[in-house]
């Protein structure tokens, strides 16, 4: 009776912990979707469906700037993808490496 009695008071205080540990990790759903939007970005394809009608060197002519144009918008979105991916990360882990200083303020030199 006494075993059974320690067993139900160890099981109860390892699920108690284990309920505290979850209740103690921030909430990152928001990050999560702004890196997933911005992974999604990063694959857009450019709209060529404009110069489907043209042929041969007109054709061409049409879709050169709409892919260096989606070109610079993937490398724009890269950037941002990057920078979601570390919000993501410091609100997992608020104390990787640099996370906290973006939040700190920067010293400020003595006066002489």
């Amino acid at each position: 009776m006494k075993r059974i009695l320690m067993v139900l008071v160890a099981a109860a205080s390892l699920s108690a912990a284990g309920a505290a540990s979850a209740a103690d990790k921030p909430d990152c759903s928001s990050q999560k979707t702004a890196y997933d939007d911005a992974v999604k970005a990063t694959k857009a394809k450019p709209d060529l469906s404009s110069c489907a009608d043209k042929k041969g060197k007109e054709k061409s002519e049409c879709e050169k700037p709409l892919k260096e144009q989606a070109k610079t918008d993937a490398t724009a979105a890269k950037g941002k993808a990057k920078e979601a991916k570390m919000a993501l990360d410091c609100c997992k882990n608020p104390k990787k490496k640099g996370c906290g200083e973006a939040a700190a303020p920067a010293p400020e030199a003595a006066p002489k």
